[in-house]
């Protein structure tokens, strides 16, 4: 808990300061936005890693192979990079690039899902 609190605060921080930079430096600004948002992400890996090591945990308890919960966590990892790579193109003022990154963050995503998809269909399937 103490983590989002740091997390928080950070980027409150950073928000503010870019704030004041945005009109002189807009260039420092965005370059400020994107050094807060690496360092609010490289804390959120511990969460993500708890994440993974939880979902293995419980998959090696109930039987299940890691084939099953890997593409949610992997679809899970492509959402956050892709989101928070295109709200700092929208900082940067670059609408056509953020909607592309989300564009193709939806497909890599949906990708990395194909896996349960295939089990799904292989499960609805007549005759298996």
């Amino acid at each position: 808990m103490e983590l989002i609190w740091k997390a928080a605060a950070l980027g409150i921080t950073a928000a503010l300061l870019g704030l004041l930079l945005q009109k002189a430096e807009p260039a420092q600004a965005l370059l400020l936005g994107l050094a807060a948002a690496a360092v609010v992400l490289t804390l959120a890996l511990g969460f993500f890693r708890e994440l993974r090591d939880t979902f293995g945990e419980l998959c090696r308890e109930a039987g299940i192979g890691t084939a099953l919960t890997f593409p949610v966590l992997k679809s899970l990892g492509i959402t956050v990079v892709g989101r928070s790579s295109a709200e700092l193109c929208r900082d940067a003022g670059q609408s056509a690039a953020a909607s592309a990154l989300e564009t193709c963050a939806a497909a890599a995503a949906l990708y990395a899902a194909l896996p349960l998809v295939r089990l799904a269909a292989s499960l609805l399937a007549p005759g298996s």
